[in-house]
């Protein structure tokens, strides 16, 4: 997704404005810290990490930034892509970000959360109502 935001700029074009490298580089530093986090967590709770295998998962996450979001890698992953949109100026990163969502909705987190509740059942239940999707 990053790739295609920078090949929008160069297919369509780029703006520039104050503080946009400044900018871009608080959202890399908060994707970062999003996503690097948790995937230790996962490591050290030695549970899967492939979003091909919910169905392996062994222990529900609900600390760290899992306190927060559901989906503390995703989220990490969204941050980027919008901070490459910011550093390579394209609006059409707006338009990726939102194809992003969707995309993770529909085909990634929606059948994690099947798999997540067949495993925990009331557990998961009691954690989706805490915890927000995103954030």
């Amino acid at each position: 997704m990053i790739g295609l935001v920078y090949l929008s700029s160069l297919l369509i074009g780029s703006v520039s404005f104050d503080y946009q490298a400044s900018l871009s580089v608080v959202l890399v530093i908060a994707g970062m810290g999003c996503a690097l986090p948790s995937f230790r967590l996962v490591a050290r709770k030695k549970t899967t990490i492939s979003p091909f295998t919910p169905s392996e998962t062994s222990v529900l996450l609900t600390e760290g930034m899992y306190r927060y979001s559901r989906n503390p890698m995703y989220l990490g992953l969204l941050l980027l892509i919008i901070a490459a949109t910011i550093w390579f100026g394209t609006w059409f990163g707006i338009i990726i970000s939102l194809l992003f969502i969707l995309l993770m909705n529909i085909l990634q987190i929606i059948p994690e959360e099947e798999a997540l509740l067949q495993i925990f059942g009331e557990e998961y239940l009691e954690y989706k109502k805490k915890v927000r999707r995103w954030i």
